[in-house]
């Protein structure tokens, strides 16, 4: 099943596949199914995966209020934004930009132990740099038609913060880009979206550099 859905999708690299996979919850962790596990790592294509939970209602309609969108400055995460603003324009969603943030471990320790006496200043450097560069995300995003985006940015390590973040608000879609490097015939996650998508009980959509 899922060579056909690879090869049928191969001719037009911006075919949206979507996918519906069970989540089974065991040691704190999601599980794909099998066969969006094949397709997530041999497509090129954008990727719509959603959870079918115990919990999920089989009738009526999915409500979808908001696009959470990860991004840690890199022109790869931003690549995901042409296709969210127009999703959001579409269906009136709102755009909510998120970055998290750290200092990493080698700016602030060294061989004879810790520097703590300028930590407060670096983390609030790390912190403004972050929240300038959603505030000019938002702008942009402003610029392209879409009326309602909000940013929020959180200490702590992306991946973590990404499911936590998804994990306090209902009706998300996360949206994320991660690069897929070929090799035997297979896509590899990026180490914050694989955790993304198998740990989020949201929605989750990744795209490819095309």
């Amino acid at each position: 099943a899922e060579e056909t859905i690879i090869e049928k999708a191969a001719g037009d690299k911006a075919m949206l596949i979507t996918m519906a996979t069970h989540g089974r919850s065991g040691l704190n962790r999601f599980l794909l199914g099998s066969v969006a596990e094949k397709v997530l790592r041999g497509t090129a294509n954008p990727l719509l995966l959603i959870r079918a939970t115990e919990e999920a209602k089989s009738e009526g309609e999915a409500i979808l209020k908001s696009i959470i969108v990860p991004l840690d400055g890199s022109e790869l995460a931003e690549g995901v934004l042409p296709m969210v603003a127009d999703m959001a324009k579409k269906l009136g969603l709102e755009v909510e930009l998120f970055r998290a943030y750290h200092i990493p471990y080698n700016v602030y320790a060294g061989d004879e132990g810790f520097y703590a006496g300028n930590y407060d200043e670096l983390l609030a450097s790390v912190r403004d740099e972050a929240r300038d560069y959603l505030d000019k995300k938002t702008a942009d995003l402003k610029k392209l038609g879409v009326a309602k985006v909000t940013c929020v940015t959180k200490e702590g390590f992306a991946g973590d913060e990404i499911i936590a973040l998804g994990r306090k608000t209902a009706d998300n879609l996360i949206a994320m880009s991660s690069h897929g490097r070929s090799g035997v015939k297979r896509w590899v996650l990026g180490s914050v979206a694989e955790a993304v998508v198998r740990h989020c009980g949201d929605p989750v959509l990744i795209t490819r550099p095309l």
